[in-house]
């Protein structure tokens, strides 16, 4: 049975966070940092934007208000909100057994999702929404493939990216409802109408199983999940110096905040420009 490694739940900053994935992704990809799994949360909660997506249409004004920061991913995708949720990421590669395509590794590691979320009392099955559709700002309106749902709801979207032969999946569990302050972020324009969507389209852990849920409790049935479905054995460990120098070199670089509480204002052209 191959040893993984799994990292304790973190709190870190949204910019650091992204960095940390992107820096376990490119030192796998060089032999450098093992398979990884990783299970975090953000302050303060945040915002994270898919790699291609515009920041068009988030009042940023009102991120302030809520205290919300905003970074953009190296995966795609649209806007997830990273607040009463949970983050889990995975970097792996093909010769830890990781599928080689896109379809069957988000399927593989489904897998091992949907065993965790079962050892909750929580059933869920993947999306089945086309890739391809467009004109939506936020992630969880639509249920594809490397998403989970449970009767038809989305509770967890998820992102890819690959360097060579090594993969970065992350993504994010809803733990609660997140409708009302997306209405809020979107504005009154958009409010009723998003609200009743997302109402209809989503789902959340506690609003499954009855009652809040605790993030270490979920973090810890989907480490068990991915256990046996990947037929590994997760051991604890730490990010090592080389991982946690690289992380915060690229952090201000390549992930800056494009919105915090401190950041600038943006532009009459609504350009914002790096806090």
């Amino acid at each position: 049975m191959k040893a993984w490694r799994i990292l304790s739940l973190d709190t870190l900053e949204a910019s650091l966070h992204m960095a940390v994935d992107e820096a376990l992704l490119r030192l796998h990809a060089q032999g450098k940092s093992p398979p990884t799994v990783r299970f975090y949360q953000w302050a303060p909660p945040a915002i994270s934007l898919g790699r291609f997506q515009s920041f068009d249409g988030v009042n940023v004004e009102a991120c302030r208000r809520l205290g919300l920061s905003v970074v953009r991913r190296s995966t795609g995708g649209r806007a997830v909100l990273h607040q009463g949720d949970l983050t889990y990421s995975v970097v792996a590669g093909t010769a830890d057994g990781v599928p080689a395509t896109l379809a069957a590794s988000y399927r593989r590691l489904g897998e091992g999702l949907i065993e965790g979320l079962r050892l909750l009392g929580v059933d869920a099955e993947p999306g089945r929404e086309a890739t391809g559709t467009v004109g939506l700002v936020v992630c969880f309106l639509r249920s594809a493939g490397g998403d989970l749902t449970h009767r038809g709801r989305k509770f967890v979207g998820s992102a890819q990216t690959w360097r060579g032969e090594s993969l970065l999946q992350h993504g994010s569990v809803l733990l609660a409802p997140q409708a009302e302050v997306w209405a809020e972020l979107l504005g009154a324009a958009a409010s009723e109408s998003l609200r009743a969507r997302l109402t209809s389209r989503t789902t959340s852990i506690g609003e499954i199983l009855g009652r809040p849920v605790e993030a270490g409790e979920v973090a810890q049935a989907l480490a068990r999940g991915l256990e046996r479905v990947l037929g590994i054995r997760l051991e604890p460990g730490a990010l090592t110096p080389e991982e946690w120098a690289l992380a915060r070199e690229i952090a201000p670089k390549e992930f800056p905040a494009l919105c915090s509480p401190n950041a600038p204002m943006p532009d009459p052209e609504g350009r914002i420009a790096p806090a």
